[in-house]
């Protein structure tokens, strides 16, 4: 498959991932919220669960709003860029594991095969950063060698 369809589609299904995720996490905080208002009109018994409805949303909102950042990053990742060196924005096949240098999603299938959605602040990334397609890198203690970066 040609490399700029392939990061193409690593790119979409990460994006997707991600939207996803905003998603769920938006109606659980609608959820929590919805069932913390239903405990406003009970009695103070249950003053302790609304509490806890409260506390979860608050939970929810501070995880969406670390999505809705990972996204803010993704959109900055041209699909259509060519690279020759590992960097933000390439996608990078070893001998080992596929990975899209973008943001800490984690790991993705796309067309039956896993990637790695890695954050440039890992340190595997640190370790074959500047790397081209045939150069070697050492990660705890292995050896990986690159096969094609775009």
């Amino acid at each position: 498959m040609e490399q700029n369809s392939l990061k193409k589609k690593v790119y979409e299904e990460a994006l997707k991932t991600l939207e996803s995720a905003a998603e769920r996490t938006r109606l659980a905080i609608e959820e929590a919220e919805q069932a913390a208002q239903e405990e406003v009109n009970t009695l103070d018994i249950y003053e302790s669960y609304r509490s806890q409805y409260l506390q979860k949303s608050e939970m929810f909102a501070i995880q969406y709003n670390k999505i809705l950042e990972q996204l803010d990053v993704l959109r900055k990742i041209n699909p259509e860029d060519e690279f020759k060196n590992v960097e933000f924005g390439s996608i990078v096949m070893t001998d080992r594991q596929n990975m899209f240098v973008a943001v800490g999603l984690g790991k993705i299938k796309v067309d039956g095969d896993t990637w790695f959605v890695i954050s440039p602040q890992v340190p595997i990334f640190e370790a074959m950063k500047g790397k081209k397609a045939g150069d070697e890198f050492i990660f705890n203690n292995t050896k990986h060698k690159i096969l094609q970066v775009a």
